[in-house]
């Protein structure tokens, strides 16, 4: 999970709330950055925050071409939102932290394309990280997509085959869980990478969310 705030006049940076992992602060062009990231395989993204293990089934797959997250069988685009609205529409717990029911999200098109690009870059590149191309953040990959965001957040994971099991997954995880119950954000896109023979997962997703300025 990666959140990142524009500073407010105070000089504070909105967070999702208190951490339930060891997440590591880092800083970069004046926003407060805050990273988690969810991978089958008991995999661990660099802020040491461990991953859940995998099914079975995410051996990787044939087929690299990019697509929708609603062309695959068992991956369909509105039923995402839906699951994501569902969730943000009951109260829940993140790990230990009280979340509140919030207002539903909207697709966002600009931040579809994001979530694209970093998904591909991933599996092009057979890595796991926020950190893309040419050290990109979520925040300067929705800037480049187009969206002008006052807060941006995002969660990746990979491994996990469809929608129900990624969503399933990011709501275990208290860190993920709590950008999905995020107050603050308003627009959200998924993005879904199938990986190929030579990859070390079957899927790459990324799901990102914003408010806009």
């Amino acid at each position: 999970m990666q959140t990142t705030c524009r500073p407010r006049a105070t000089g504070s940076a909105c967070q999702p709330g208190a951490p339930a992992a060891p997440w590591r602060r880092v800083r970069a062009a004046g926003a407060a950055l805050l990273a988690l990231a969810l991978a089958g395989c008991g995999a661990a993204d660099n802020d040491g925050a461990a991953g859940t293990a995998a099914d079975a089934d995410t051996a990787a797959v044939a087929g690299s071409a990019s697509v929708p997250v609603g062309a695959l069988p068992g991956n369909d685009l509105a039923g995402a939102l839906d699951r994501l609205n569902a969730a943000r529409a009951v109260a829940r717990t993140c790990g230990t932290t009280p979340m509140p029911a919030v207002a539903p999200l909207r697709w966002n098109a600009a931040l579809e394309q994001a979530a694209i690009g970093h998904s591909e870059w991933m599996q092009a590149n057979n890595t796991f990280s926020h950190t893309g191309a040419g050290g990109s953040s979520v925040g300067t990959r929705a800037t480049a997509a187009g969206y002008p965001w006052k807060s941006v957040g995002e969660n990746i994971a990979a491994g996990q085959p469809d929608v129900a099991r990624v969503i399933a997954a990011w709501l275990a995880s208290p860190g993920h869980c709590m950008n999905i119950m995020h107050a603050d954000f308003v627009d959200v896109a998924l993005a879904l990478k199938p990986g190929t023979s030579s990859n070390t997962y079957r899927t790459w997703w990324t799901l990102d969310f914003g408010r806009p300025q």
